[in-house]
């Protein structure tokens, strides 16, 4: 389903930009949690602004569970991909174990885990690790369900931990899964009269884990400011967005193009659906072992979410934006759509289990796999180690405290590749790329427009910039050549070396220099 990664593991990513962006995230983590956990928000990037980390997501939890991964010497390239493919076999298996348990059909259970596992919403957002991360929901709601059958608090504490690990996952996530469990974990509380004090349990880890990065967020927030409501309108999903496949998909790619929109593309699969209504409707031979009112929550549950997912365009999330402040950071309510799909996984099960026919099941699953079967994905090749022109910045700086270095050309498309880099050396970058840009980046972007002339130079001294490296394997005809010349001329610049970039499909070298600050009287 998702090939050909599998056999590019340690080289490849989907493209340069946010799959570096998450690269980076994962080994920050790793790098700075035995280091300084006090500042684990204060990455390396967008010098010397603070919080940088929560400026897109910080996938704590699983750049945690990879840390040892990343102390041992694994690549970074190749714990991306592995943490970007637990995003799909897990969530399976966790709706797979959650639908085991709900309907006591394996069959079952085993299509629910595919119609989550490979909806198409996940391979359209290929390149975002974090909306991959979906791997504690089930097993945050198939804790639930034991705590409902058991009342006891270790199952409250289950619950909250594997919640908590969702939180930590995605924020994003965390945020839009606080009306769906309002509404499905309510309804079933509700109707079992569970007990209060496991509920409080696991709410109270789900507020101990999130205090740290709620801070970091609205401390960031200071910095970045928050979504205004033309951005969310546009990132809001309409109904037809649900009849809208990625671009790749095989079957449904050409015939329902019209209904494909960018950010938008909701399409979980006519089986699925149509699974989904015969599990709501049908009242088969197993009810008497399954309790009734779980898919009537769950569906309760799916018309929240399918809700929420409008946006501006239904009615929740207006009320969301308006009256809890962490919802006013989210862009794209339409994301929305992968926890709709979580529910028409969980009742697409229930329909399976109530068809009861092993070969009907096995057919469908087939079925739903070819509705999800997308075209080779394409892919970028990674160089396994940075260009020599960071080693010669580091030999220079020998023996001196941590510095800040400024990459040229500056922008969103170049500054991934930096960040990337920097998981080799760890100095601070003036560069950077994020879910959000602080004023400071974009005045300097700005800025360096017009390097080498004298406000550029300023810019980039005033962020404390004491090496400067020009790209020329990313630059365009004699622009390298032309601009070294024009920055040798300057006092305050000295050239160190000019290496070979080291990039399979790009030629070309980097320039180092350093700059020197005049001695204040």
């Amino acid at each position: 389903m998702t090939y050909p990664q599998a056999l590019h593991l340690a080289h490849t990513v989907h493209d340069d930009g946010d799959p570096l962006l998450n690269t980076w995230a994962l080994a920050w983590v790793a790098h700075q949690l035995p280091r300084a956990p006090a500042h684990l928000f204060d990455a390396n990037i967008f010098y010397p602004e603070r919080r940088t980390l929560a400026y897109s997501e910080t996938l704590l939890f699983p750049a945690a569970a990879v840390a040892p991964l990343e102390w041992l010497g694994v690549s970074p390239i190749l714990v991306y991909n592995l943490v970007l493919l637990s995003g799909f076999a897990i969530s399976g298996v966790g709706v797979a174990l959650l639908v085991r348990t709900l309907t006591e059909n394996t069959g079952a259970a085993l299509l629910a885990g595919i119609v989550f596992a490979f909806l198409p919403f996940r391979i359209d957002h290929y390149a975002h690790l974090q909306l991959q991360q979906t791997q504690c929901l089930p097993f945050a709601m198939w804790a639930f369900h034991r705590l409902l059958k058991t009342r006891r608090i270790g199952d409250g504490v289950l619950f909250g931990v594997f919640s908590a690990g969702q939180v930590l996952s995605c924020m994003y996530y965390g945020l839009l899964l606080i009306p769906y469990m309002a509404v499905v974990c309510g309804t079933l509380a509700i109707a079992h009269r569970t007990r209060i004090v496991p509920l409080i349990v696991a709410a109270a880890i789900v507020v101990a884990a999130a205090i740290p990065v709620g801070k970091a967020y609205l401390g960031a927030r200071q910095t970045v400011g928050e979504r205004g409501r033309d951005e969310v309108a546009q990132g809001s999903a309409r109904l037809t967005d649900y009849l809208g496949p990625p671009p790749e998909n095989l079957l449904y790619g050409t015939a329902l193009a019209r209904f494909s929109r960018d950010e938008h593309r909701l399409f979980p699969g006519f089986v699925a659906i149509a699974l989904a209504l015969v599990g709501l409707i049908a009242p088969g031979r197993s009810s008497s072992r399954t309790d009734r009112l779980v898919p009537i929550a769950y569906a309760l549950g799916l018309l929240v979410a399918f809700d929420v997912s409008l946006g501006f365009n239904g009615l929740t999330y207006r009320v969301l934006y308006d009256f809890f402040l962490p919802f006013r950071g989210l862009r794209i309510p339409a994301r929305n759509g992968i926890i709709v799909g979580f529910s028409l996984a969980v009742l697409a099960g229930f329909g399976a289990a109530r068809l009861g026919r092993r070969a009907a099941t096995v057919v469908l699953s087939v079925l739903i796999g070819a509705e999800c079967l997308s075209r080779p994905l394409p892919m970028v090749t990674i160089p396994a180690a940075p260009p020599q022109a960071y080693a010669d910045l580091l030999r220079d700086n020998a023996g001196n405290p941590t510095t800040t270095l400024f990459e040229f050309p500056v922008s969103p498309q170049d500054d991934p590749t930096y960040m990337y880099y920097s998981t080799f050396h760890w100095q601070h970058l003036v560069n950077g790329y994020s879910g959000f840009f602080p004023r400071s980046y974009i005045f300097l972007v700005n800025a360096e427009q017009n390097i080498p002339d004298d406000l550029a130079i300023s810019v980039i001294k005033s962020h404390g910039a004491r090496y400067l490296l020009i790209h020329g394997e990313r630059l365009f005809g004699r622009r390298y050549e032309e601009l070294t010349d024009q920055l040798k001329r300057r006092p305050e610049l000295t050239l160190l070396s000019r290496s070979p970039a080291e990039r399979q499909d790009q030629a070309g070298e980097i320039a180092l220099f350093r700059i020197s600050y005049a001695e204040s009287r």
